[in-house]
């Protein structure tokens, strides 16, 4: 009974440790989904001490880390509010994005983003393919299952070019999803969950420079536009009214997100989060959070209130002028696109006044943005003397000049935005150019019908060893090569051809080779040595790679240092070694004394009569040496070959 005791004991002090750190991470990530990053790092600390799983110790450091990032970002935010927010499927809330092209979403897999063995990305499962457009950037998996963002470029009707990698500054190793460009090209949002953020995918941007062409290093959107759940997607809507965040910080899992239309901020104004504001409000978007102390103390005396009104007025009336401008230039751009659009199937006559059109029309874009530029500078200015002052900048609405009807509405708020679905698109006939594939210049033999040859025969520079298999009068049939790869052939100056194999570094490596090319169906195959692309003798060669060896300094102590070694081992007289081959008469055959005569420069003995001859390859001061030669002549099907020891 008391040993029964004992093993319930022992077993429940084992399991203790392990129920804790369950019940710690469980604490931790809830109060990292409630924004608490200080209460949930010191949960995920003690769940850290308390783990010896080093897959789990990675993810709670992980988390550590976006605890830190989330205490961070929570120290200076904005406050936008949400004019609509609706709740989709994940797997087709993009067709309810109305600022994107109808039929311009097609799904995943197609021509651009291939199937990965890593699987599907949950949420990236149709990419943006707008007709018209010249150059794409997309989100795709590479070898390693990483979804990266490139881009590819249309170089006719059917044909895209070889995609590649947007910026390697736009890299985190993890997944990059759902690219999007802002209106004037110049600015890329995308989701990230291995760049720096508070947890799952937060929001970033990059600005594309205009000398280089590069983007710049992402940086974080903040909160609210990132949250501790997985935000997917940032859009601004054409008119330059909206701000669209697409995310599933307010859904249970991963089958839903809401999409939620806020009013776009050109240029926010961040302020330090407010003792009484609640992160969870703020980032659900919601009207009637509390605002920061400061805001409230502005408010003293009707004096003030009327100044502030004056100046929040004229703030509201030169934020209307940008939004107008915004919606000017979307025009201006999307009448740019649908005259190079008709341009691609003009006649050589048409397309000469479409170019005029489109120039004049650039032009006019650009006086605008200039306008915009000017402009939005200007109410920086404002916002930043309303941020001294602790005030936050409210737009005013503004009084259109409507119809009587309109007008005896007046009082009553705006639709909202309304959620319209569009048609999913078709995956068009499209041809994505692949990069060449690099040859394998490993030595293999594949099957009786798949050996390769090289496209290029020339050799690399340095010392190199090939085999040489056969010299015929014309060039050999993949057939005749028997399955190996990679096959050199070269003219010789008597008009034959010379077949070889292998590119070799080491005559070691070309060694271990030779035995299988002669089982191959080549019996007579030999090892040749070539340096710079000039063929030298074999043992040339292994002169000057040991030279090369030797030279070579290594951790530890040199290859020369080693071979010091092994001659004072040698003439000290304790033990060395010697290959010996017994039956073969009173000489040895040619192939077996090549074979020899390649793999060292060792003497070769011959004693006893001509019915018992032995022969003997050495002294070896070290036996792996001798027995690196055994290895040759045993893969070459050399019988009664043996390493015995001998004193000096």
């Amino acid at each position: 009974m008391n040993r029964y005791f004992t093993a319930l004991a022992a077993l429940f002090l084992i399991s203790f440790p392990v129920l804790g750190q369950q019940a710690d991470l469980r604490k931790a990530e809830v109060l990292h989904k409630a924004y608490e990053f200080a209460k949930a790092g010191k949960y995920y600390n003690k769940a850290l001490k308390l783990t010896t799983d080093s897959l789990e110790q990675i993810y709670i450091m992980d988390r550590i880390l976006q605890c830190r990032n989330g205490e961070s970002l929570l120290q200076y935010i904005v406050r936008p509010t949400a004019t609509a927010s609706q709740a989709f499927r994940t797997e087709d809330f993009y067709l309810y994005l109305k600022d994107f092209d109808n039929r311009s979403w097609i799904p995943v897999p197609n021509p651009f983003v291939k199937p990965s063995d890593s699987g599907k990305n949950p949420y990236y499962t149709a990419m943006y393919l707008p007709a018209g457009q010249d150059r794409i950037i997309y989100s795709a998996p590479d070898e390693y299952g990483a979804w990266n963002l490139y881009t590819s470029t249309r170089k006719d009707s059917v044909t895209w070019s070889i995609p590649e990698l947007l910026s390697e500054n736009i890299l985190s190793g993890h997944n990059e999803i759902f690219p999007v460009l802002s209106r004037d090209g110049r600015t890329l949002y995308f989701a990230s969950d291995g760049l720096p953020g508070m947890g799952g995918y937060d929001l970033f941007y990059s600005r594309r420079d205009d000398e280089t062409g590069d983007w710049s290093i992402p940086e974080n959107m903040g909160f609210p536009y990132s949250s501790t759940g997985d935000d997917l997607l940032y859009v601004e809507s054409r008119d330059g009214r909206y701000s669209i965040i697409v995310s599933n910080r307010e859904t249970e899992g991963s089958d839903s997100v809401k999409i939620y239309v806020t009013e776009y901020i050109p240029t926010p104004v961040k302020t330090p989060l407010g003792e009484d504001e609640s992160p969870i409000a703020i980032a659900s978007f919601i009207k009637d959070f509390p605002q920061p102390e400061a805001v409230a103390e502005t408010a003293e005396g009707a004096e003030a209130d009327t100044a502030g009104d004056a100046r929040m007025a004229d703030y509201s009336k030169l934020m209307h002028r940008l939004r107008r401008l915004q919606g000017e230039h979307q025009e201006k751009l999307d009448k740019i696109e649908e005259s190079r659009r008709i341009y691609e199937t003009a006649s050589e006559g048409d397309r000469e006044f479409l170019a005029g059109i489109i120039r004049d029309v650039e032009n006019e874009a650009l006086q605008i943005r200039r306008q915009m530029d000017a402009l939005s500078e200007q109410i920086r200015q404002i916002e930043l003397k309303f941020l001294a002052e602790g005030i936050i900048p409210v737009v005013q609405e503004e009084k259109a000049q409507e119809e009587p009807a309109a007008q005896e509405a007046a009082g009553e708020e705006a639709p909202e935005y309304i959620f319209s679905r569009h048609a999913m698109g078709r995956i068009p006939y499209i041809i994505v150019e692949q990069p060449e594939p690099e040859f394998d210049y490993t030595f293999k033999i594949l099957g009786r019908n798949e050996g390769q040859f090289v496209e290029d025969n020339t050799l690399p520079e340095g010392v190199v060893y090939q085999i040489q298999f056969m010299v015929l009068s014309n060039h050999a049939s993949v057939r005749d090569i028997r399955g190996m790869s990679p096959v050199f052939v070269s003219k010789m100056k008597s008009g034959k051809y010379l077949h070889t194999v292998g590119l070799f570094s080491t005559y070691q490596e070309a060694s271990s080779n030779l035995g299988r090319v002669r089982r191959n169906g080549f019996p007579d195959a030999i090892i040749i040595a070539y340096n710079n692309g000039r063929s030298i003798p074999v043992k040339t060669a292994r002169t000057m790679e040991n030279e090369r060896v030797l030279s070579m300094p290594a951790s530890g102590g040199s290859r020369s240092g080693s071979a010091s070694r092994q001659t004072s081992s040698a003439a000290s007289g304790e033990m060395s070694y010697q290959v010996v081959l017994k039956g073969y008469g009173p000489a040895l055959p040619s192939s077996v004394l090549s074979a020899i005569r390649g793999a060292t420069t060792k003497d070769l003995t011959k004693s006893g009569s001509d019915d018992a001859t032995v022969f003997a390859v050495g002294p070896f001061s070290e036996r792996k040496d001798a027995e690196f030669l055994l290895k040759i002549l045993e893969d070459l099907d050399i019988k009664n070959v043996s390493i015995e020891s001998i004193k000096l």
